[in-house]
């Protein structure tokens, strides 16, 4: 599993395609495998309880967006290329992969779709870690992440995706169906407003 990174005392709950990997090697020098929260604490619950925990969330459509380009181009590995092949080919584009394949059961079965909460909220939806930082705000709460944890560190932008706008890629159907299979998370993060 991820480390606790027991020199600053900290634990950082890594959601997948939320600026992860740009948190984990600027703070720690190396990256960081996407564990929630859970499992942190049945590893050490003193230290759970004691570090400070923080994590990276992103707008819903956008990671969606990112998620699926990245899992079509061949993901970080073997198991992402081999899920890709299986579960993409059928879909010609974007659009037609929200229509006929995102909802509430398909989500839960790749690491890179499943809802955000998963890796913070307890059962009952209580937030488990310190801080929630947004990738939308990415400069000002990492800012804040490296001020608590009383280093002095800056953020390089990698794994960067397309740079066209993510509501280009939606119509109203797959918008709305985004809205409803992700609805925890837009609520939850305060996305509403998106």
């Amino acid at each position: 599993y991820s480390h606790f990174a027991d020199e600053c005392q900290c634990i950082f709950i890594h959601i997948p395609k939320a600026a992860g990997t740009s948190v984990a090697l600027a703070l720690f020098g190396k990256g960081s495998r996407h564990v929630p929260y859970f499992v942190y604490e049945q590893i050490n619950r003193r230290k759970f309880n004691r570090y400070f925990k923080f994590t990276f969330v992103r707008n819903p459509w956008d990671r969606l967006v990112s998620s699926y380009f990245f899992l079509k181009n061949g993901g970080m590995n073997d198991a992402d290329a081999k899920w890709a092949k299986e579960n993409l080919a059928d879909f010609p584009d974007f659009g037609s992969f929200v229509s006929g394949w995102v909802n509430e059961e398909n989500i839960l079965s790749w690491l890179h779709f499943m809802p955000q909460h998963y890796f913070i909220c307890n059962s009952d939806g209580k937030v488990m870690v310190d801080f929630v930082g947004k990738m939308e705000n990415m400069d000002r709460d990492f800012a804040y992440v490296a001020n608590k944890l009383g280093c002095n560190k800056t953020l390089q932008k990698i794994n960067v995706g397309s740079k066209r706008r993510y509501n280009d890629y939606y119509n109203e159907e797959t918008w709305g169906i985004v809205r409803r299979v992700y609805a925890s998370d837009i609520e939850l993060f305060d996305y509403m407003s998106e």
